[in-house]
């Protein structure tokens, strides 16, 4: 079945975009979302589509509350059959959108209102002037309290020191239509869109945006699964992770070599009272070389393993966990003149 807007012709509209947002139970955000960006749409000057990817929900939205749609030309909803995480319910968003190659842009924002219509304009605003580039969200103000803002500072710090790459935005984004193909089919998207991003070496162009409040519910997001999270990112590159490990486990083992032959010397060449302490130094440093070669093996091992198994390209196996794809709301239709004979 296919569920794009493909019957809906407007040759005022120079721009169609699709807003796609993951969601697990956090129907309530969403509808008071959806009617926020029902709202926004006319300032935009766009023909916009709203689809919410239902990562395997165990609650189930009341429809009846969803906003009488006047702007949004629809709202789609993509179920899964099992939640696969927010990530993972993006990238087969993301390979659902690529494939029906309808729309000239998809923003990509969470359900939970932290992501503003406000800012999604200046997203598109950003998309016009530069139309080639991925279009991202780089945070100058967050939410969350003290203790997870130092947390994710420090993961990013981690990320950085670990890969030597930056990572400072997040998921809300807007990619152009060029670019959906090459993320689609890109298999660390599977695990981690803006780690991805920058890994896919696209242009990107960062908007500041703050983060803003939730509009209804407590975030799912704790120390856990931010843990899990920057796990996700750092695999992206674990190609570059396991070369830095190498390289950092050949230092260790160069100093411990130098450090045994040092004690050597001086036990056979002076007159040092040092008894002993130089077969403890030989003792340590055979330790740390044995510890440092066995991880270059397994290391290198993984590595090769990785090389040659057969990559998961969302392009071709994310449609699999999709169990339905249905349309539960469209806009009004247009009011029809009087009839000038009744």
């Amino acid at each position: 079945m296919r569920i794009y807007m493909d019957d809906l012709e407007d040759k005022h509209v120079t721009m169609r975009i699709a807003i796609l947002m993951p969601l697990y139970n956090d129907w309530e955000s969403f509808i008071q979302l959806a009617k926020a960006i029902d709202d926004f749409v006319p300032t935009w000057g766009v023909q916009a589509t709203l689809f919410v990817v239902d990562d395997g929900s165990t609650t189930e939205m009341d429809q009846e509350r969803l906003p009488r749609l006047r702007h949004l030309s629809s709202i789609e909803r993509i179920t899964l059959f099992a939640n696969l995480g927010h990530q993972r319910a993006i990238a087969v968003g993301l390979c659902e959108l690529a494939r029906s190659g309808t729309f000239d842009a998809v923003i990509i924002a969470d359900s939970d209102g932290q992501d503003r219509p406000e800012h999604m304009s200046e997203l598109i605003a950003a998309h016009r002037q530069n139309p080639e580039a991925l279009i991202a969200a780089k945070r100058t103000k967050r939410s969350e309290n003290i203790v997870f803002r130092l947390s994710y500072a420090a993961y990013k710090h981690l990320f950085k020191l670990l890969t030597g790459k930056a990572i400072d935005f997040g998921n809300f984004c807007l990619v152009p239509q060029s670019h959906l193909q090459r993320l689609a089919h890109m298999p660390e998207a599977w695990n981690h869109l803006a780690a991805a991003t920058v890994r896919s070496r696209l242009p990107i162009i960062r908007v500041a945006t703050p983060r803003g409040e939730r509009t209804a519910g407590r975030s799912s997001m704790n120390m856990l699964n931010l843990i899990v999270h920057g796990l996700s990112a750092i695999s992206v590159f674990t190609d570059i992770l396991f070369v830095r490990l190498l390289v950092f486990s050949g230092c260790i083992a160069g100093v411990a070599l130098a450090a045994s032959a040092v004690a050597t010397i001086i036990r056979f060449t002076t007159q040092l009272p040092i008894i002993g302490l130089p077969t403890l130094i030989v003792g340590f440093s055979g330790v740390v070389l044995f510890q440092s070669a066995t991880f270059v093996v397994i290391a290198a091992l993984m590595m090769l393993a990785t090389r040659s198994s057969f990559p998961f390209v969302p392009a071709h196996h994310a449609g699999r966990f999709i169990a339905r794809k249905e349309r539960i709301a469209t806009s009004l239709p247009t009011e029809c003149p009087p009839d000038d004979h009744e």
